[in-house]
């Protein structure tokens, strides 16, 4: 069988090296355990799944108000029923996309940020500059992995709601943490 270099599997030193700029030092690369990435922000998931029940039962109960009487409100608590239904889903779905998705995510430290770059079924790069870290939290699962949590992130468009951003599941956590503390120690100094 003859491969490409498209469809060979990439380190994360090779992910990551392509998005450094000029004169930055990549410090650390690493990947996701598949699980751990999928056990991240457990709450969410678990107010998507509350959300999608409460708005599927909106809109059963709407449905059959409706068609008792195609004049009553129950229009309205089924357009809200929808968008609960709709949210939930997408907040109850996040740790089946994340299992998903580990293989094709990669993790760096730099000299001057993280990054956290996944490469299929679609692009996405982020950075975060010591600017935006709050703190640099482990969690050490008594294996060989833990979490770095370094940020949060809002639950979609609810800014009240945030959820932990960072590196799950990866080896070598202490080499990364080490490298993210010292970056952000620096930048507050």
């Amino acid at each position: 069988m003859n491969t490409t270099a498209e469809t060979q599997p990439q380190t994360a030193d090779e992910v990551i090296r392509a998005e450094l700029q000029e004169d930055e030092t990549l410090l650390w690369s690493g990947k996701p355990n598949r699980n751990a990435y999928a056990r991240s922000n457990p709450i969410r998931a678990i107010f998507g799944r509350v959300l999608l029940i409460i708005g599927i039962v909106m809109l059963y109960f709407a449905h059959e108000a409706v068609a008792a009487n195609p004049r009553s409100p129950g229009m309205f608590v089924m357009m809200f029923g929808t968008i609960f239904a709709i949210f939930g889903l997408g907040l109850a779905v996040k740790p089946f996309w994340h299992w998903y998705t580990a293989p094709a995510t990669y993790y760096g430290v730099t000299d001057r940020r993280a990054m956290i770059i996944r490469t299929r079924p679609l692009i996405k790069r982020e950075f975060f500059s010591p600017l935006h870290m709050i703190e640099i939290a482990t969690e050490n699962y008594g294996t060989k992995l833990g979490n770095i949590i370094f940020a949060t992130e809002p639950f979609g468009r609810i800014r009240g709601l945030r959820a932990a951003v960072g590196f799950w599941g990866v080896e070598n956590m202490d080499v990364a943490a080490a490298e993210l503390r010292k970056m952000w120690t620096a930048s507050r100094a």
